[in-house]
């Protein structure tokens, strides 16, 4: 079979790859669409974790759409021909955080297209406890952004976002705006975002953003304060992973707010926690999702979730590299999301 495989920075190859194996409590997947991740474009420009480098070369991708067409032994709930998608992370269901349902933590996880083969690929084999059926009313491309959107109902879900909430979010990428929706399905009442992107903030207010501050020219501090009667947001999250933005994130939420920090971090961060011990602010850190698909796939399939705006172009799997990484690395201002078409 043909797969996108990862040898070293800014060495992505098509090339052929035996099959996968489909090993108890697997399934194997026919891959449809596959999702390009901000983490699969800092893969590209910088390089896996030292753990996974001994494991190059290694399929990509973690946001996928496919079909069932293998069961291992031992997997129950799913038939040939299901349409499934699933999350990224593989965990031991065993061990202590496992046992209390906080299988993000797993001290034995391991993540699809990073540890272990990814869906970059005409076929994929993962665990049958990370897959989930798509309805019918949820499109492959729906059901392709459904790991990016639970990072983002999660994210919204540790903020306690409540109806009513005044809530910011930092960044314009997928994340950013996927963020943007779920908070505004959690009930908040204004949702502000800062972005960098002019073409991207335009985006941002047709799926619900309240206003848009750009980071490269305004104040983002003093532009919510303004718009909030000096107060700050309830809930800030920040979803860019820079080492400047946990500090920008904090600096717009009240006294007593909650800041989530959700960026991949490849760099230290300075931080002033004086703002943090003087106004009782929390800082709580996004380690992925647990159970959110379900509730992604629930308002896909009712329509309360539209993603379908962050989509900006498929392209063959063949392409990726010239037609969708180095797009979204050079052309931010128009390119947000790009699927890859694998069949």
């Amino acid at each position: 079979m043909k797969a996108l495989r990862w040898h070293g920075n800014r060495d992505i190859r098509f090339e052929d790859v035996p099959e996968p194996e489909t090993g108890a409590g697997q399934v194997k997947l026919k891959i449809n669409l596959a999702g390009i991740c901000g983490s699969d474009l800092k893969i590209y420009l910088g390089g896996l974790t030292t753990t996974a480098v001994d494991k190059a070369p290694i399929t990509l991708g973690h946001e996928f759409a496919g079909e069932v067409v293998a069961l291992g032994k031992d997997v129950c709930g799913f038939s040939i021909g299901d349409r499934v998608t699933g999350l990224g992370e593989w965990h031991c269901g065993h061990c202590r955080y496992c046992k209390k349902g906080m299988y993000n933590l797993c001290l034995n996880g391991s993540f699809t297209g990073l540890t272990e083969a990814g869906c970059m690929a005409e076929y994929m084999a993962a665990p049958a406890n990370i897959l989930y059926k798509l309805p019918d009313t949820v499109t492959d491309e729906e059901g392709a952004l459904v790991e990016p959107l639970s990072v983002a109902v999660h994210a919204v879900r540790l903020g306690k976002v409540h109806i009513g909430d005044r809530v910011a979010v930092v960044g314009d990428g997928p994340i950013g705006i996927s963020t943007l929706m779920a908070a505004r399905a959690a009930g908040a009442s204004e949702v502000y975002l800062v972005a960098k992107h002019k073409k991207r903030g335009d985006k941002a207010l047709s799926m619900g953003a309240t206003r848009v501050i750009y980071s490269t020219h305004d104040d983002p501090a003093t532009e919510i304060a303004a718009l909030t009667e000096g107060l700050g947001v309830d809930v800030a999250i920040e979803c860019v992973g820079k080492p400047e933005t946990p500090q920008l994130t904090v600096s717009l939420v009240r006294r007593g707010g909650v800041v989530v920090v959700v960026g991949g971090f490849g760099q230290a961060s300075m931080f002033n926690f004086a703002s943090i011990v003087r106004n009782e602010i929390t800082i709580v850190g996004n380690a992925l999702y647990v159970d959110e698909a379900i509730a992604v796939l629930a308002l896909l399939a009712d329509k309360r979730f539209d993603p379908r705006g962050l989509i900006t172009s498929t392209v063959p799997l063949k392409d990726a590299v010239a037609m969708g990484f180095d797009r979204l690395i050079t052309s931010k201002e128009d390119d947000v999301k790009i699927l890859l078409q694998v069949h």
